[in-house]
């Protein structure tokens, strides 16, 4: 029996991280809405209205350390009637994070170059050469103006 509960317990899924975990600045990739960069954990508990709201798909995190997060069950802690009020504003929200890469430069590229409007839609090629040779998230952060 407890050989039992102990392989379950090593099966079981790992916990989410906290966002206390993360190394700021981390930069919130939104599918359509392109990118947000947050400076600290009580920053990246409020967001747009819009963004939170008007999201479809999954929304991405890549902290300092280039580790890559998926932002599970994104929503705002406020009701619809608040959100219809306040439609610009911002609101504190709730999520999971999950880890899918750590330190993975090459995915945080791909993600950034998909996501963020300035240059998924430039024909400009010095943005994009940048960002490739880009080997921090500050780094990366400068070429996007964030």
């Amino acid at each position: 029996m407890l050989l039992g509960m102990l392989l379950g317990a090593a099966c079981s899924a790992p916990p989410p991280v906290l966002a206390e975990d993360l190394a700021y600045p981390v930069l919130v990739l939104f599918p359509q809405s392109g990118s947000v960069r947050h400076d600290d954990t009580a920053d990246l508990r409020m967001m747009g209205v819009q963004r939170v709201m008007g999201y479809d798909g999954t929304v991405m995190l890549i902290d300092s350390r280039l580790d890559i997060y998926r932002l599970d069950g994104l929503a705002s802690t406020h009701s619809g009637l608040w959100l219809m009020a306040h439609p610009s504003g911002r609101t504190e929200v709730r999520f999971e994070l999950h880890r899918i890469g750590q330190a993975d430069i090459e995915q945080a590229r791909r993600l950034i170059l998909e996501r963020e409007p300035t240059l998924r839609d430039s024909a400009e090629p010095v943005p994009r050469a940048s960002l490739l040779q880009a080997s921090t998230l500050q780094a990366m952060l400068k070429i996007i103006g964030k």
